[in-house]
Parts: C-alpha cells; sequence; structure tokens
C-alpha cells in the first residue's frame, strides 16, 4: 500500500532521470559514443508523459502534497530546463562561437533561455499556488513541460521531414516558447478525465484521445503539429478575450460619463 500511495513521486524521479538521460545523450554524442540530439528530444518527451502522470495519479491517490509539488518543480527545472537549453546550445547556439566571442555570449544566453524563464515560470507558479484556484482549468503562460515539448518536437519533426533539423527555426521558437512562459496568456490544462464534467470538458477531452490517437499512430511526425496547434489556438482565445474585455471597459466608461 504505501508503495502505491509513493509511486507518483518514484514516477517524478523518473522524470528527472530522463531529463538527466537528455544531457548525458548530449554529452555521449560530444565526445564520440553515440546519443544525440534526436535521442536527447525523445528522452525530453518521455519526461513530459511522466509529468503528466505524475500529478493525475497523486490527485487520484489523494496523495497531493507541498513536498510533492517542491518535488515536481525541482525536477520540471532539470528535464524542461536544463535539458532542452543544453539541447540547444550543442545541436547550434554553441556555433555561434565561430562569428567572434560576442556572438559566443549572445548564442550562450539565447540556448539558456528555456532554463531560465522555465525557472522563473516554476518559482512564479509555485507562489502563486495558494492565492490561485486549485482546480483551475487554465495556467497563466505556457506550462514549463509544454515549452521544452515544443522544441524537442520539433527536432523530431525536422528530422522526419528533412533527416536533418532545420537551424532557422530554432532561434525564433526559443524566444516564443520563452517568453510565453513568462507572459499571462491563459493556456487550457489537461482535461479531466470523467464525463460527469460538463460538455466543455468532453471537447477537450475528445480532441486530447484524437490527439493521442494521431501520435500514437504518426509518433513524432504528430507532435509538433499538435502542438502549435495548442499553441495557435490558445493565442488567438487569449487575444480575442482581450478584445472582449477592452470593448466592455468602454462600455462601462460610456455608460459611466453619461
Amino acid at each position: 500500500m504505501k508503495f502505491i500511495e509513493r509511486m507518483p513521486n518514484l514516477i517524478t524521479f523518473l522524470n528527472v532521470l530522463f531529463g538527466f538521460a537528455a544531457v548525458a545523450s548530449l554529452i555521449r554524442h560530444a565526445q564520440g559514443y553515440g546519443g544525440g540530439p534526436v535521442q536527447a528530444a525523445w528522452f525530453i518527451v518521455v519526461a513530459a508523459v511522466l509529468d503528466a502522470m505524475d500529478g493525475k495519479l497523486a490527485r487520484a491517490l489523494g496523495r497531493q502534497s507541498r513536498f510533492g509539488m517542491e518535488l515536481d518543480a525541482l525536477s520540471d527545472a532539470i528535464s524542461f530546463g536544463l535539458a532542452p537549453s543544453a539541447l540547444l546550445y550543442t545541436m547550434h547556439f554553441s556555433g555561434w562561437a565561430h562569428r567572434g566571442p560576442i556572438w559566443a555570449l549572445l548564442g550562450f544566453l539565447v540556448a539558456s533561455m528555456p532554463l531560465i524563464f522555465g525557472t522563473f515560470r516554476l518559482a512564479r507558479f509555485n507562489a502563486e499556488v495558494g492565492m490561485e484556484d486549485k482546480k483551475s482549468k487554465y495556467f497563466a503562460g505556457l506550462p514549463i513541460p509544454a515549452a521544452a515539448g515544443l522544441i524537442a518536437s520539433y527536432v523530431l519533426f525536422c528530422n522526419d521531414i528533412l533527416e536533418r533539423v532545420w537551424t532557422p527555426g530554432l532561434l525564433p521558437l526559443t524566444l516564443l516558447a520563452s517568453l510565453l512562459m513568462v507572459s499571462r496568456v491563459s493556456f487550457e490544462g489537461m482535461p479531466y478525465f470523467s464525463l460527469r464534467q460538463g460538455g466543455r470538458n468532453l471537447t477537450r477531452l475528445t480532441l486530447f484521445v484524437l490527439v493521442m490517437v494521431s501520435i500514437l499512430f504518426l509518433q513524432s511526425m504528430a507532435l509538433f503539429p499538435a502542438a502549435m496547434i495548442y499553441l495557435v489556438m490558445s493565442l488567438v482565445k487569449h487575444l480575442r478575450q482581450q478584445s472582449e474585455e477592452e470593448h466592455q471597459n468602454e462600455r462601462e466608461w460610456g455608460d459611466n460619463a453619461r
């Protein structure tokens, strides 16, 4: 029974283990012992799946705790902060050093953005979790596993389509993922695995299942398109909500001015 109760934390440890495996794979590749960016990207994807599992399992078992939350944040900083930054640096941005010392520094700083911005995102979430609705279906800012998944899935998608990574896309993708993490744009969380949560949750659950089935059959070919659709839909919804709020404020201001 105690083993089952500890399962969420054990899954979190597996998450961080795969995060380290991603970094180790990049080091082995640099030393000429196999591994490489594609393997590291898959390790990050596996870590993201484990991260989704540990929270769901903890809630199902009623084992949510402050310790588990802090452990999850520390693990995420490695698997979805350090690992993607190491992936970006070894794969592309370290090459900027050939242009001179200033470019070398710029490459280092750009590659470090997922780690720095992601760590900030985790600290902000932990600081605000007591003030926010714990049952909220939305996240303020792109969750760090989603940002890491976006970068990793891009590497896998390019490898399948082009048999290499299209490096010009890495800079805008890194900036986009990093800035969205520290933004206040609302991103939908995982749907509840229940048919009793209403029609909206049922729609989200259906879409989630369809995406998972697509990934099961198409694997890395479906990961990046699914991540981009999630991103675009969230941004469009946020802009629409902002526009509606502005119109509402204008109407209220006009009513008060009469």
